[in-house]
């Protein structure tokens, strides 16, 4: 998936796979995703594309941790809810459920 813009935001599932991977960039956080908006994309489908969002950001390793921990408010929501995934005008990103 490419970075969302700063200061944009996409629209996302969690729909598979979260793992920590090591790149060519070094390790990052790997979370397989159904998107369904995003600024960087000019068409999605209603049902969205299968991608993977690869992040070295705090957010993403945050949300490693927890969905590693087994929370079942948190399970049942990663599995089942729609994310926003926000991207400050500083870079920084942070998740919303919608």
């Amino acid at each position: 998936m490419r970075e969302v813009p700063p200061g944009q935001h996409a629209e996302l599932t969690f729909s598979g796979i979260m793992e920590q991977i090591e790149t060519e960039w070094g390790e990052k956080c790997s979370f397989e995703v159904t998107l369904f908006k995003h600024p960087s994309y000019e068409s999605i489908s209603k049902t969205g594309i299968e991608t993977v969002w690869e992040s070295k950001s705090s957010c993403a390793e945050q949300l490693l941790k927890a969905a590693s921990q087994g929370i079942p408010f948190l399970s049942k929501a990663l599995k089942q809810e729609k994310w926003k995934l926000i991207r400050t005008e500083e870079g920084t990103y942070f998740l919303e459920q919608i």
